[in-house]
Protein backbone atom coordinates (compact mmCIF):
# COMPACT_ATOMS: atom_id res chain seq x y z
CA UNK A 1 0.00 0.00 0.00
CA UNK A 2 2.99 2.57 0.82
CA UNK A 3 4.38 1.81 -2.82
CA UNK A 4 0.99 2.22 -4.15
CA UNK A 5 0.61 5.83 -2.46
CA UNK A 6 4.10 7.11 -2.83
CA UNK A 7 3.73 6.23 -6.90
CA UNK A 8 0.23 8.05 -7.24
CA UNK A 9 1.97 11.20 -4.52
CA UNK A 10 4.79 11.21 -6.87
CA UNK A 11 2.23 11.19 -10.16
CA UNK A 12 0.44 13.92 -8.75
CA UNK A 13 3.74 15.66 -7.87
CA UNK A 14 4.95 15.12 -11.63
CA UNK A 15 1.42 16.54 -13.63
CA UNK A 16 1.65 19.78 -10.91
CA UNK A 17 4.77 20.86 -12.08
CA UNK A 18 3.99 20.95 -16.14
CA UNK A 19 0.60 20.65 -16.94
CA UNK A 20 -0.01 24.02 -16.82
CA UNK A 21 3.46 25.73 -18.44
CA UNK A 22 2.60 27.58 -21.40
CA UNK A 23 5.42 29.01 -24.07
CA UNK A 24 8.45 27.25 -24.84
CA UNK A 25 9.69 24.52 -22.22
CA UNK A 26 13.01 23.21 -21.95
CA UNK A 27 12.59 19.91 -19.59
CA UNK A 28 16.45 18.77 -18.52
CA UNK A 29 17.03 15.14 -17.67
CA UNK A 30 13.72 13.99 -18.94
CA UNK A 31 14.94 9.93 -18.38
CA UNK A 32 12.27 8.03 -20.00
CA UNK A 33 10.35 10.97 -20.54
CA UNK A 34 7.34 10.37 -17.66
CA UNK A 35 6.59 14.03 -17.87
CA UNK A 36 5.97 14.04 -21.52
CA UNK A 37 2.34 13.06 -21.54
CA UNK A 38 1.52 15.48 -18.61
CA UNK A 39 2.07 18.40 -20.56
CA UNK A 40 -1.12 20.52 -21.37
CA UNK A 41 -0.92 24.08 -21.99
CA UNK A 42 2.85 24.51 -23.79
CA UNK A 43 3.42 25.52 -27.08
CA UNK A 44 5.94 22.99 -27.64
CA UNK A 45 8.63 21.18 -25.36
CA UNK A 46 12.61 20.75 -25.82
CA UNK A 47 13.84 17.62 -23.57
CA UNK A 48 17.71 16.73 -23.28
CA UNK A 49 18.89 13.63 -21.58
CA UNK A 50 22.49 12.36 -21.72
CA UNK A 51 21.70 8.90 -21.68
CA UNK A 52 21.08 8.10 -25.08
CA UNK A 53 18.96 5.37 -24.28
CA UNK A 54 16.63 7.06 -22.05
CA UNK A 55 16.46 9.95 -24.57
CA UNK A 56 15.10 6.98 -27.35
CA UNK A 57 12.97 6.55 -24.67
CA UNK A 58 11.38 9.26 -24.29
CA UNK A 59 11.17 10.07 -28.20
CA UNK A 60 9.16 7.01 -28.25
CA UNK A 61 6.82 9.08 -26.14
CA UNK A 62 6.15 11.89 -28.01
CA UNK A 63 3.11 10.51 -29.49
CA UNK A 64 0.95 10.56 -26.23
CA UNK A 65 0.43 14.25 -25.65
CA UNK A 66 -0.76 16.73 -28.62
CA UNK A 67 2.19 19.38 -27.17
CA UNK A 68 4.98 18.87 -29.73
CA UNK A 69 7.84 17.47 -28.48
CA UNK A 70 11.48 17.70 -29.29
CA UNK A 71 14.11 15.38 -27.64
CA UNK A 72 18.06 15.20 -27.94
CA UNK A 73 21.19 13.93 -25.93
CA UNK A 74 22.85 16.56 -23.84
CA UNK A 75 23.70 17.74 -20.27
CA UNK A 76 22.56 20.39 -18.19
CA UNK A 77 26.10 21.60 -17.49
CA UNK A 78 26.46 22.50 -21.31
CA UNK A 79 22.85 23.35 -22.68
CA UNK A 80 22.52 23.27 -26.83
CA UNK A 81 20.23 26.36 -26.90
CA UNK A 82 20.66 29.76 -27.38
CA UNK A 83 20.69 32.71 -24.82
CA UNK A 84 17.12 33.63 -23.78
CA UNK A 85 15.27 30.60 -25.15
CA UNK A 86 13.15 29.11 -22.72
CA UNK A 87 9.78 30.64 -21.07
CA UNK A 88 10.16 27.69 -18.33
CA UNK A 89 12.94 25.01 -17.73
CA UNK A 90 11.75 22.01 -15.81
CA UNK A 91 13.64 19.54 -13.76
CA UNK A 92 12.03 16.41 -12.01
CA UNK A 93 14.52 14.71 -10.26
CA UNK A 94 17.28 16.10 -11.70
CA UNK A 95 19.92 18.12 -9.69
CA UNK A 96 20.53 15.28 -7.11
CA UNK A 97 22.58 13.64 -9.89
CA UNK A 98 23.98 16.53 -12.34
CA UNK A 99 28.38 16.79 -12.45
CA UNK A 100 28.21 20.18 -11.49
CA UNK A 101 24.85 21.64 -10.16
CA UNK A 102 26.19 25.34 -9.94
CA UNK A 103 27.23 24.91 -13.95
CA UNK A 104 24.26 23.78 -14.54
CA UNK A 105 21.95 26.39 -12.90
CA UNK A 106 24.43 29.08 -14.67
CA UNK A 107 23.21 26.89 -18.25
CA UNK A 108 19.16 27.07 -16.96
CA UNK A 109 19.97 31.14 -16.32
CA UNK A 110 21.69 31.49 -19.50
CA UNK A 111 18.87 29.81 -21.71
CA UNK A 112 15.66 31.33 -19.87
CA UNK A 113 14.03 34.39 -21.02
CA UNK A 114 14.27 37.14 -18.73
CA UNK A 115 10.64 36.91 -17.23
CA UNK A 116 11.35 32.76 -17.37
CA UNK A 117 11.40 30.29 -14.75
CA UNK A 118 12.88 27.27 -13.14
CA UNK A 119 10.04 24.89 -11.74
CA UNK A 120 11.90 21.90 -9.76
CA UNK A 121 10.40 18.59 -8.20
CA UNK A 122 13.43 17.33 -6.10
CA UNK A 123 14.99 15.60 -3.00
CA UNK A 124 17.28 17.20 -0.90
CA UNK A 125 19.50 17.13 1.66
CA UNK A 126 17.37 17.11 5.64
CA UNK A 127 16.92 20.01 7.13
CA UNK A 128 17.37 17.73 10.76
CA UNK A 129 21.16 17.58 11.18
CA UNK A 130 20.87 13.78 12.49
CA UNK A 131 19.19 12.38 9.34
CA UNK A 132 21.08 14.85 7.22
CA UNK A 133 24.59 13.12 8.24
CA UNK A 134 23.16 9.53 7.60
CA UNK A 135 21.69 10.65 4.26
CA UNK A 136 25.56 12.02 3.42
CA UNK A 137 27.53 9.35 4.94
CA UNK A 138 25.65 7.19 2.60
CA UNK A 139 26.12 9.15 -0.26
CA UNK A 140 29.57 7.93 -1.38
CA UNK A 141 27.78 4.82 -2.08
CA UNK A 142 24.69 5.65 -3.22
CA UNK A 143 26.20 7.64 -5.82
CA UNK A 144 27.77 4.88 -7.39
CA UNK A 145 24.87 2.84 -7.35
CA UNK A 146 22.14 5.41 -8.11
CA UNK A 147 23.59 7.23 -11.50
CA UNK A 148 25.32 9.73 -9.67
CA UNK A 149 22.29 10.52 -6.98
CA UNK A 150 23.55 12.89 -4.39
CA UNK A 151 21.06 12.15 -1.24
CA UNK A 152 22.28 15.41 0.70
CA UNK A 153 22.75 17.90 -2.43
CA UNK A 154 21.13 21.38 -0.48
CA UNK A 155 19.72 22.34 -4.13
CA UNK A 156 17.27 25.01 -2.13
CA UNK A 157 20.36 26.51 -0.66
CA UNK A 158 22.18 26.51 -3.88
CA UNK A 159 19.67 28.53 -5.62
CA UNK A 160 19.30 31.05 -3.09
CA UNK A 161 22.70 31.07 -2.99
CA UNK A 162 23.21 32.49 -6.51
CA UNK A 163 20.24 34.84 -5.78
CA UNK A 164 17.28 32.98 -6.86
CA UNK A 165 13.78 34.25 -5.48
CA UNK A 166 12.44 30.59 -4.38
CA UNK A 167 8.83 29.78 -4.39
CA UNK A 168 7.84 26.51 -2.20
CA UNK A 169 4.97 25.29 -3.21
CA UNK A 170 5.06 21.79 -1.46
CA UNK A 171 7.46 19.88 0.84
CA UNK A 172 7.16 16.48 1.81
CA UNK A 173 10.03 15.52 4.27
CA UNK A 174 13.16 15.59 1.58
CA UNK A 175 10.99 16.32 -1.19
CA UNK A 176 10.23 19.74 -2.67
CA UNK A 177 8.28 21.62 -5.65
CA UNK A 178 9.30 25.00 -6.52
CA UNK A 179 9.51 27.58 -8.31
CA UNK A 180 12.42 30.08 -8.82
CA UNK A 181 12.96 32.89 -10.42
CA UNK A 182 16.72 34.19 -11.66
CA UNK A 183 18.11 37.07 -10.76
CA UNK A 184 17.79 40.24 -12.59
CA UNK A 185 20.99 40.17 -14.99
Amino acid sequence: MANTTTLRAKGSWREQLVRDLTGDVLEIGVGSGANLPLYRAAAGVWAIEPDATLAAKAESRRGETSVPIVVKVGAAESLPFEDARFDHVVSSLVFCSVADPERALGEIRRVLKPDGALHMVEHIRPTTSAVAAVFSAVTPIWSRVAHNCHLDRPTIDLLRGHGWTVHLHRRRTVFVHVTAIPPAP
